[in-house]
């Protein structure tokens, strides 16, 4: 069956043959004879199609190729910040359809890296280069995972052996195809290789509605755990501290009195040495002048006893 791009190429070398046809007889024959050889006609035949007025779309269409899609149907690209919000869509158009392989595959690698993505861009470039064989039809490219996983789809022809298209030496590239990409069968297998390096992969499945899903997908980057709070530093206990620590946790809680009558000293040491507990953080007050261990107070204690 013929396809979409043969059928261009055909209409657009049509008015060419019209045109030599046209041109045969006596007078072309005339026009050929009254042209000297020379420098000047050997320019003539080395100037590419286009050149002049009408710039790049008219060497494009000189060229045969279609004009790249444009408006609601130019490609989009789909940034997710987060899996909660609404993504981020950008168009990307272009005059011809080089300038748009080059432009999308640009713009795509660049919202990956910002998103902290590591896709190489060599990767981007094959599989928006392969949007050739779709015709660029209905092309999404979305960015998902910190620019860690990359998916495009389109509403092409779709890809019938989905092995074999990653064989390298397989390609469907036309020669019209092969004026803008290389078309050898390369493109593909070096991407996933590529990717492989990096623990990634490359698979490809079928689009809802026809056409084809191309999906990257590399490991989530590691992010350094936060540095833990320094340890606070361990209080230095007299000997005396170290017993109403063990009183406390015995009795439970206990005030100024009790706590100088249980270790041998006097109410008012007993009550300085239970303020000086309490500012360390080891102890705290119950308001009626009685005193508990606090989880620090216990945790101390396990390293003494």
């Amino acid at each position: 069956m013929e396809s979409f791009l043969d059928r261009v190429l055909s209409d657009a070398a049509a008015p060419a043959r019209r045109s030599d046809d046209a041109q045969t007889g006596p007078a072309r024959a005339r026009r050929d004879d009254a042209s000297p050889p020379g420098p000047s006609r050997a320019r003539e035949g080395r100037r590419r199609p286009g050149d002049g007025a009408g710039g790049a779309p008219a060497r494009a269409a000189a060229a045969g190729l279609p004009e790249p899609p444009a408006g609601a149907a130019a490609p989009r690209i789909a940034i997710y910040d987060t899996l909660t919000s609404p993504p981020r869509v950008v168009a990307v158009e272009e005059e011809d359809l080089p300038a748009l392989v080059a432009s999308l595959a640009e713009k795509t690698y660049n919202h990956c890296r910002e998103q902290g993505g590591q896709v190489p861009y060599t990767v981007i470039q094959e599989l928006i280069e392969n949007l050739l064989h779709a015709y660029f039809r209905d092309v999404v490219v979305t960015i998902l995972d910190n620019g860690q996983t990359l998916r495009i789809s389109d509403h092409g022809p779709g890809v019938d052996d989905k092995e074999r298209v990653f064989q390298p030496g397989f390609t469907t590239a036309t020669p019209l195809h092969r004026q803008v990409i290389r078309g050898v069968g390369s493109g593909l297998p070096i991407a996933r290789e590529s990717l492989q390096f990096l623990r990634g992969l490359l698979t490809v499945e079928d689009n809802l509605g026809g056409g084809a899903v191309f999906t990257i997908r590399l490991p989530q980057r590691e992010t350094a755990a936060p540095a833990a709070p320094p340890a606070a530093p361990v209080p230095k206990l007299t000997t005396r501290q170290k017993k109403v620590l063990v009183l406390l946790m015995e009795l439970g809680t206990a005030g100024p009195t009790q706590v100088g009558r249980e270790i041998g000293i006097a109410p008012s040491t007993a009550f300085r040495e239970l303020g000086l507990l309490e500012e360390m953080g080891l102890i705290h007050s119950l308001g009626d002048g009685k005193r508990a261990l606090r989880e620090e107070g216990l945790r101390l204690l396990d390293t003494l006893v």
